[in-house]
């Protein structure tokens, strides 16, 4: 049964996985294990909304889920993380791109699993600014070669899946403008 260590954190510190000791709560290195959290998290409310005849997509962000805990494992201390793992993300970045390339600025919106796919595709991207932040503080630098590629890659698959969820559920694209004209709809095409 899972323990809760009640009112521990009350001082404001936490225990920090990565540094084995307590640090404040406001650590560069517990906003980036809390923002991971936040990644595994939205992927697998993504997951969740994708419909069954989309299975590829469902193994693939099943692949990504345990891949952001693979990330959190190494955090961790684990070697849980190669080079292959950016191979693998670079696959599928081509094979998504094949099912749908943008050809402007898309508004975020669709399939459920679409706009969800989107929040996690945002969330990986904060995630790559506390690494990076991270590092600029002097932390992790020896998994700065593997994981960044692999953090980077995880958001590129997640926007190329939620185009490509849209296309397969016959959902049209609705392009950005600069314009203030309430006339735009779903059934906008290409700016073009």
């Amino acid at each position: 049964m899972f323990k809760k260590n009640l009112g521990q954190g009350d001082t404001g510190d936490t225990y920090c996985i990565i540094q084995k000791k307590y640090v404040r709560k406001s650590h560069v290195l517990i906003e980036l294990v809390g923002t991971l959290d936040e990644a595994e998290s939205s992927v697998g409310l993504a997951l969740s909304l994708l419909p069954d005849s989309l299975e590829s997509v469902k193994n693939d962000l099943l692949w990504l889920q345990n891949l952001l805990f693979r990330i959190g494992f190494t955090l961790g201390g684990g070697k849980c993380l190669t080079e292959d793992d950016v191979k693998v993300l670079e696959d599928m970045i081509k094979r998504y791109q094949e099912k749908a390339s943008p050809r402007g600025f898309l508004l975020h919106i669709g399939h459920p699993s679409s706009s969800a796919l989107s929040l996690a595709r945002t969330i990986v991207r904060r995630l790559e600014r506390v690494f990076v932040k991270a590092l600029d503080e002097g932390y992790l630098l020896e998994h700065k070669s593997t994981m960044l590629p692999v953090i980077n890659r995880i958001s590129d698959v997640l926007y190329l899946m939620e185009l490509a969820v849209n296309v397969s559920m016959g959902v049209e694209p609705v392009y950005a403008n600069c314009g203030s004209s309430r006339k735009q709809s779903f059934s906008q095409k290409d700016p073009q």
